[in-house]
């Protein structure tokens, strides 16, 4: 019996120690993500829109599970006018970090723009969910979603009649 506990502790300390490396070499990437994402969100700020998306790029490389790349590259794609593109960027990233506020937000106004009501609603309806003391921006997201599809409702019926 005494054996077999440490052939197991023996396994463990192990797979302890064949797993250190891997977390060390994971950190890296983590800590180059950060700094490439950085780099990305200061060249976007200076509009400088290739050299923050080859960026961001490279920081997505670096660590793929990086939710805040993936909503600086939507935003990247939202300035470029490209809102369907943006719109898929950062539900990508909400599925990584569904808590995320300001993407939430985003991700309401790029689906109003590409009349995208349903996925509007939801996003608006998880943005209330999780909204603590900024749930005041959800009342004009509402009017956002509202006034549009009544806009998109009235053009619809206006082409009809033609």
């Amino acid at each position: 019996m005494k054996l077999i506990q440490k052939s197991v502790l023996a396994l463990a300390l192990g797979l302890i120690c064949l797993t250190s490396p891997a977390m060390a070499i994971s950190e890296k990437y983590r800590s180059l993500s950060e700094n490439l994402l950085t780099q990305a969100a200061a060249a976007f700020a200076a509009a400088q829109s290739q050299q923050a998306e080859d960026l961001v790029n490279l920081a997505l490389t670096a660590n793929p599970a990086n939710a805040a790349a993936f909503i600086l590259k939507g935003q990247i794609h939202a300035a470029n006018g490209d809102t369907d593109e943006a719109l898929r960027i950062i539900t990508v990233g909400l599925e990584i970090e569904p808590a995320n506020l300001p993407a939430l937000v985003l991700q309401t106004e790029l689906a109003v723009k590409a009349q995208r009501f349903e996925q509007a609603d939801q996003a608006l309806a998880h943005y209330r969910k999780i909204c603590a003391a900024d749930c005041e921006r959800a009342d004009a997201l509402r009017r956002l979603i509202d006034d549009s599809r009544a806009a998109d409702t009235k053009l619809d019926v206006k082409s009809q009649k033609e």
